[in-house]
């Protein structure tokens, strides 16, 4: 079997390339770092670095079991801490991907009160408007919008939701209100790259399927809001992220009930295999509370 001694010297030669520079970290021999190092191999009977005469690099195996014991560390270097100090509060770092609307409307505003029970705890967010793989990118967690796919992510469901065809008024002042198909069909859009079409039901129950006229065409869903609420033209939004600007009347919701399959509720996935412990936990909660009104 392997200690806690052979993983941190694991750690540190996949930090450092180096068995003498992982070695001057620990404060050890070189010849302990290289037999902890062969004896950690020989209990996983994988090969975890590729050596050469200048430096070591991690094998494949060797990152994927570097990702996972980086993080069991960490974890119990913070349970260690807490046990001793008698605190509560979190260190290390957690990385969180999502829109950027959710991120400014819903998270940003209960950020400061998180900064101040655990100031040891650093974020990085992601945000953005595109699905991102969380393992590929090095991301924690991820709060998303829409129907899940399967996958081997856990997920769990923040709040209802479902997206809308929105205008501002002056836009239907100019143009009139969308009351058909075929109105729809025919009026200027402002859109997001990925938006060409969408289903629509028609005044018999039908699915309908329309080919968006992309007068705008933007790379963000904020600029996607600004256009709408700038009588650019008709918009898809997502409710929740215009729910400012549907209450001041800064837009107002076209043909209610027509889009086809407009659920989209917001969930809080992350992996099944937890490499963040207590501060995905924590996190969890920030957002369960930012939706827990909605």
């Amino acid at each position: 079997m392997y200690s806690i001694g052979d993983l941190e010297a694991f750690t540190a030669v996949a930090r450092f390339h180096g068995v003498s520079q992982a070695a001057r970290a620990l404060n050890i021999a070189p010849a302990t770092v290289s037999h902890r190092i062969s004896k950690l191999e020989h209990a996983l009977r994988i090969t975890l670095f590729y050596r050469t005469s200048r430096a070591l690099t991690l094998t494949d195996e060797g990152r994927i079991f570097y990702e996972r014991v980086e993080a069991i560390l960490a974890d119990l270097r913070q349970a260690e801490q807490e046990a001793g100090s008698g605190t509560t509060q979190l260190r290390g770092h957690l990385r969180v991907t999502m829109s950027p609307w959710i991120l400014s409307r819903f998270i940003m505003p209960k950020l400061a009160t998180l900064r101040q029970a655990h100031p040891d705890l650093t974020l990085e967010f992601l945000a953005v408007d595109r699905m991102v793989a969380l393992a590929e990118e090095g991301q924690d967690c991820a709060i998303r919008v829409g129907q899940l796919a399967d996958s081997a992510l856990r997920a769990q469901k923040l709040c209802d939701n479902d997206r809308l065809i929105c205008a501002s008024p002056d836009f239907l002042n100019r143009h009139g209100v969308p009351k058909t198909f075929e109105h729809l069909a025919d009026a200027p859009w402002v859109s997001l790259p990925w938006q060409q079409r969408i289903d629509v039901t028609d005044a018999g129950g039908r699915k309908r399927t329309i080919r968006l006229a992309r007068n705008v065409e933007v790379s963000s869903s904020s600029a996607l809001t600004d256009g709408a609420a700038n009588g650019l033209g008709l918009a898809i939004k997502s409710r929740l992220a215009i729910k400012r600007e549907l209450d001041k009347g800064v837009l107002v919701e076209v043909l209610p009930g027509r889009l086809h399959s407009p659920e989209a509720p917001v969930w809080f996935v992350y992996p099944t295999e937890v490499r963040t412990g207590r501060k995905l936990e924590l996190f969890r909660n920030v957002a369960v509370e930012a939706f827990s009104a909605m």
